[in-house]
């Protein structure tokens, strides 16, 4: 697997055992439906797995990722690819649960841009998150969150303050982009 475009373009991916990637096709779809929102963006890549989401980021202009992954083996492969982008500079590294990270960010500066990948079986990921993101006001006026699931799995309309503001659908993946609206 490779970045697609920008900065690190071509530049090899690992992936970790176990783990589903985004294809590069969702990948570059994705980044062509919010492209607007990356240029000295704020990302924090929820569930990195690879990192491959943050990196397309940092590739593409955004000034900082943020990556949660909490398996310590993916956690060695995200860190290995952070390096060898040489986008360490850029990268904040967490290596905790979803919950933790969110958590450990309140205080921090509000978050552009957030990609939500987490395992398909874990619908109720989703939820809690949107929420804790809004609890913990890592949010601002206009950022968005990205959800990538299983298209069968229909994600709500809204959470709180996040409004979808796109749904699309490649093969069996679905693709939901959130609008969060302070007022």
């Amino acid at each position: 697997m490779k970045i697609t475009s920008g900065e690190y373009k071509y530049r090899k991916i690992e992936v970790p055992n176990g783990i589903r990637p985004t294809t590069e096709k969702v990948r570059e779809a994705i980044f062509s439906m919010i492209n607007q929102w990356i240029p000295g963006a704020n990302v924090f890549d929820m569930f990195a797995g690879s990192g491959a989401m943050g990196l397309e980021a940092l590739s593409r202009g955004a000034a900082r990722c943020v990556f949660c992954e909490a398996s310590r083996a993916n956690f060695k492969v995200l860190i290995s690819n952070i390096n060898g982008c040489r986008a360490g500079e850029r990268s904040v590294v967490i290596n905790k649960d979803y919950k933790a990270a969110i958590a450990s960010l309140e205080g921090d500066k509000k978050l552009d841009v957030v990609i939500m990948d987490p395992p398909y079986d874990h619908t109720e990921y989703y939820v809690t998150a949107m929420d804790m993101l809004q609890e913990y006001e890592l949010l601002d006026d206009g950022s968005i969150v990205i959800c990538e699931h299983l298209y069968d799995n229909k994600l709500s309309d809204s959470y709180g303050k996040l409004e979808k503001l796109k749904d699309k659908k490649y093969g069996s993946i679905g693709v939901t982009v959130y609008f969060y609206k302070e007022f």
